[in-house]
């Protein structure tokens, strides 16, 4: 999902708090108290855009921190829990004094992961589209759009269906997950291409290098957007071109010795029918 990076010791920390969640406000007036009391400098988000931080805590769950991550791109973001699922929000609220000491010692690890940028191109004129943490999508409406799509300057196929994601590893586990396309995990230098509800035999997702250019043409003249990140963007017409390459910045995720991904999977997804039982690896090999 993305590389390491040797750990520092942050003593500047922005706070970023979910403004409809009155339980996240009251506690970022806490860990602000808190850092203070352990002589950090704490900089309210309305400070974040004129006084730089080393690292920022985001009290939400991982639409924030996407919202974050655009709003102060490559800082490193420290994410606790309060929405449903918490992929890149890693820290249950429980355990949030144990996880910002861990922070301010540099006991922590900085994950590093691609992120992609859009450009449309329309009668030969680009418009650049910004750019996403998690995906890159081409979203039909009610009726079925095709898309077709090159890679490289090569022709890979065209898809008839709901319409096309191109999705980071960090944006793997979200509509990528959702719409059947793979997980990719730590160390998957690639991007996933999955094709949204297509009515075709030829489904199948792909997963390409992260230095490759993909175009996605809409191919006729049903209704579509273009939707970054789940913001609504651009609407599409007949010929137009999306190019999405690897972006400028980086989504950098502080992640505790705690956290771990495979854990994740299996707790926020539930797929465990028996969440007691214990897995036979464990039981024959104790850690």
């Amino acid at each position: 999902m993305s590389r390491a990076r040797p750990q520092f010791t942050p003593c500047r920390i922005g706070l970023v708090a979910a403004l409809s969640k009155t339980e996240a406000q009251e506690l970022s007036v806490e860990i602000a108290e808190w850092l203070r009391h352990h002589e950090c400098t704490v900089l309210p988000e309305e400070e974040l855009a004129t006084k730089p931080a080393d690292a920022i805590i985001v009290l939400g769950g991982d639409g924030l921190m996407m919202r974050a991550a655009n709003a102060y791109p490559d800082i490193p973001l420290l994410g606790i829990n309060f929405g449903a699922v918490g992929f890149l929000a890693l820290v249950e609220r429980r355990d949030w004094i144990a996880a910002i000491q861990a922070l301010i010692e540099g006991r922590f690890v900085t994950q590093e992961g691609p992120t992609l940028r859009a450009t449309v191109i329309r009668d030969g004129r680009e418009v650049d589209q910004g750019w996403a943490i998690n995906d890159v999508v081409v979203r039909g409406g009610v009726r079925m759009v095709d898309v077709e799509v090159y890679v490289d300057n090569h022709y890979l196929n065209t898809y008839p269906g709901d319409g096309m994601i191109v999705s980071t590893p960090h944006g793997s586990t979200a509509y990528c997950l959702a719409a059947g396309g793979p997980i990719l995990t730590a160390g998957v230098r690639g991007f996933a291409i999955v094709p949204i509800s297509c009515h075709s035999p030829i489904r199948t997702p792909i997963v390409v290098s992260e230095d490759a250019l993909i175009e996605l043409l809409l191919a006729n003249d049903r209704e579509a957007l273009l939707i970054l990140d789940g913001r609504q963007g651009t609407e599409l017409h007949r010929n137009d071109l999306v190019r999405v390459v690897r972006g400028q910045h980086t989504f950098r995720l502080i992640t505790l010795g705690t956290t771990n991904f495979y854990d994740a999977f299996r707790a926020k997804f539930n797929f465990q029918i028996r969440p007691n039982a214990i897995p036979t690896m464990r039981a024959v090999r104790p850690e």
